[in-house]
């Protein structure tokens, strides 16, 4: 009896080990929201390469300068997702009723504004500062595609 319950308990622990990984974007994190929400905590605790997986590969050389001009300086103490607005993705000339069914819509685009508190070497004191981020979807994937302006963390 006891050998029965050790093995149910080892498989039902290994079957949830797969799942939890948490840091490789799968159908369970598609969603905008956990996304984003994972890059951003990513970035707060400085693992760059593990984010920068949710970067548009367009933006890539962007946030490889910035990552390169403030790994040492910057110090993210947290941060808050304030407003996600999702953008419509109407083509030129299409009036609205014209527009695909959601189904068959493979992109997409929200801009999403986030507050961090940070501090900057060598000073100390905690700063705050609103940022607006555009991300863009990418068949069931979302990706940052900003600028990634140093100017926004003096």
């Amino acid at each position: 009896m006891k050998k029965a319950v050790s093995c149910l308990l080892i498989i039902f622990l290994l079957s949830g080990c797969g799942k939890t990984t948490g840091l490789v974007q799968t159908e369970d994190q598609e969603s905008l929201a956990k996304s984003s929400d994972l890059f951003y905590n990513l970035i707060m605790w400085k693992y760059y390469e593990k984010a920068a997986q949710f970067v548009d590969t367009d933006k890539y050389k962007e946030f490889e300068a910035f990552v390169y001009a403030n790994q040492k300086d910057l110090n993210i103490t947290g941060y808050e997702i304030k407003e996600m607005v999702y953008i419509t993705d109407n083509e030129p000339g299409e009036s609205p009723g014209e527009m695909k069914p959601a189904k068959e819509k493979e992109t997409g685009e929200c801009e999403i504004r986030v507050l961090f508190t940070y501090y900057k070497y060598p000073s100390v004191s905690e700063k705050s500062v609103m940022v607006k981020d555009t991300w863009i979807q990418k068949g069931n994937f979302w990706y940052i595609s900003s600028d990634f302006d140093e100017a926004s963390f003096k």
